[in-house]
């Protein structure tokens, strides 16, 4: 048994004071490891700058002597000793669904943050003791034996079961069959509980009705609700942290539809992601980065079912549902990344890059494009099986096979089920879509007349992004399109001044044949003629229905998102 207790001598320093015992017997020295990573954020995590007043001691109260040996990893010299025991503290001042904040009316703890692991007692259980105050509701999905005391198997369930706790916290429940959820909400919310447990009940249904089951009987929904602007969650497999603002009234209609897409997203990974998962991350290895060529699946998938599950739900009416693949189809098309790296390769690219929106644009995003990929799957499956199977069978059969219990799956396992589900005209698709640069333009029109609906393309209705292919932010040129005649002319970074000798405002751009812009490139003032091409540029995409479609298309379109 691994014993871990955490104090809060002062909530408004944000230091979390943490002690750890180990039992190290007939061991010389023991690596204690901070993880590098987190499920769910594809990237290095800089957790072990948080670190402070790390101390080692023995079972006497002796100072063990330590060193880094790597940026992550503390050694201890065990010197004999039966026990050791760490004590340091953890800076947790960062507010997203993955990490820690601690405050003086919130203890909100992502445990991947801050606790160390050794591989000599990953397996161990272990007793975690948290100084409380006894006036705070608590959400957390580790089994407690009383007010401030939690139990843990092992590491790997302990990091995957964060806590919230305050004075201020609200907690919903309902029930789906025989399981229990919870919606635990620290902040403001412009919905009513009523509101917030019928939705959530609705696609919870859903879900749990199509994929025959869930995987467990307790599942915890924990929102931390922002008067800023967010939006973040991180799945786990009992529960997961949603992360979202602004909350007011004047914003509650967007507020609510974040809630319902990232709720919904996350819910599907209890599924993907927790349990079905990568050959590379089964388990998880959390000292070091793990690549994966099949972000395609993880947020792929997800991403896509999130969303469609709203909709089979009756959460989101189809205007609603073609609002969000809109979103998706403009998110992909603007991106001119879409043309410089594959889906497998962008995928692989996250643990250089991570997250960041980079220019020059050279990657895709394995939730965008991957959502738009499980869109044409789905309807491709769906069109070649007269509609008696679907992507969804595709991911009911990793989850019988390929579960990270049983070793994950690869790339090559993916394929074979798409292409048992979907049949052999599948393989030259799957390596179009994952493992080419191709548009998907084309591809997304033939799979989505099979549902009566057609993917139209319009142009931007700034001239200056449109027939320029320029995009500014606050007057500052922030993305150029590649090959387009002003990238030889102007740059990323350009302040443009005045447009055709009137001062520049970024509302209502009218350009001409010949555009003659005075622009501000560091400490130089520039007068630049720029001509218009006949290309258009970040046109934008959305799904339309067919006003003649046939009795045959309406029938799949209502089979597609549960009209019928």
């Amino acid at each position: 048994m691994i014993d871990c207790h955490i104090s809060f001598p002062n909530p408004l320093t944000h230091l979390l004071h943490i002690q750890l015992k180990f039992d190290v017997r007939d061991q010389s020295s023991i690596d204690f490891i901070l993880p590098a990573w987190r499920p769910g954020r594809y990237e290095l995590a800089p957790f072990v700058e948080n670190i402070q007043r790390f101390k080692s001691t023995d079972e006497s109260d002796k100072s063990l002597n330590w060193e880094k040996t790597r940026p992550n990893i503390w050694t201890v010299n065990c010197d004999k000793s039966k026990e050791i025991t760490i004590n340091y503290q953890y800076y947790a001042n960062k507010m997203d669904a993955g990490n820690s904040v601690l405050d003086d009316r919130q203890i909100y703890i992502n445990f991947i943050n801050c606790i160390f692991f050794t591989k000599v007692h990953s397996d161990e259980p272990i007793n975690l003791t948290l100084e409380i105050p006894q006036d705070y509701s608590i959400s957390c999905s580790l089994r407690s034996t009383s007010f401030g005391q939690l139990k843990a198997d092992d590491y790997l369930q302990l990091v995957d079961s964060p806590i919230l706790a305050s004075p201020d916290l609200r907690i919903l429940r309902y029930a789906v069959e025989e399981y229990n959820f919870s919606i635990a909400i620290l902040g403001d919310c412009p919905f009513s509980d009523e509101k917030i447990i019928e939705d959530f009940k609705s696609f919870t249904e859903s879900q749990i009705d199509v994929m025959g089951g869930f995987p467990t009987k307790q599942y915890d929904f924990i929102v931390q609700s922002l008067d800023y602007t967010h939006y973040h969650g991180v799945e786990h497999q009992n529960s997961t942290i949603l992360v979202l603002g602004p909350n007011d009234e004047a914003n509650k209609d967007a507020y609510y539809e974040k809630l319902m897409g990232v709720a919904s997203h996350e819910l599907f990974h209890t599924w993907n992601v927790t349990r079905i998962r990568p050959k590379e991350m089964s388990p998880y290895q959390f000292d070091k980065e793990t690549m994966t060529k099949t972000g395609f699946v993880t947020e792929g998938f997800t991403t896509y079912y999130g969303d469609w599950f709203l909709k089979q739900s009756g959460v989101f009416n189809q205007q609603e549902y073609f609002k969000e693949l809109n979103t998706l189809f403009d998110r992909h098309f603007e991106n001119y990344g879409r043309h410089e790296s594959t889906l497998i390769q962008s995928s692989l690219n996250l643990w250089v890059d991570g997250y960041k929106n980079l220019f020059p644009s050279k990657k895709v995003s394995i939730y965008v494009k991957g959502a738009l990929c499980s869109l044409i799957l789905d309807l491709t499956i769906r069109r070649n099986t007269n509609n008696d199977s679907s992507l969804i069978d595709v991911v009911k059969n990793l989850y019988k096979k390929y579960t990270f219990e049983q070793g994950g799956y690869t790339q090559k396992q993916v394929y074979e089920t798409l292409e048992n589900t979907g049949g052999a005209s599948m393989k030259p698709l799957l390596h179009t879509l994952y493992e080419t640069t191709e548009s998907l333009d084309t591809y997304l029109k033939e799979a989505l007349f099979f549902v009566g609906c057609d993917l139209i393309s319009k142009p931007s209705t700034n001239e200056l992004t449109s027939k320029l292919g320029v995009k500014c932010q606050n007057n500052k040129i922030a993305e150029i399109a590649p090959k387009s005649y002003p990238e030889k002319l102007l740059s990323v970074g350009d302040e443009i001044l005045e447009l055709n000798g009137s001062k520049f405002e970024t509302e209502n751009i009218v350009v001409t044949d010949q555009n003659q812009l005075k622009i501000k490139r560091g400490s130089r003032i520039l007068d630049i003629l720029v001509p218009i091409t006949p290309d258009t540029y970040y046109n934008s995409f959305k799904i339309e229905a067919k006003e003649n479609a046939s009795p045959e298309q309406l029938k799949n379109l209502s089979l597609w998102l549960g009209n019928i």
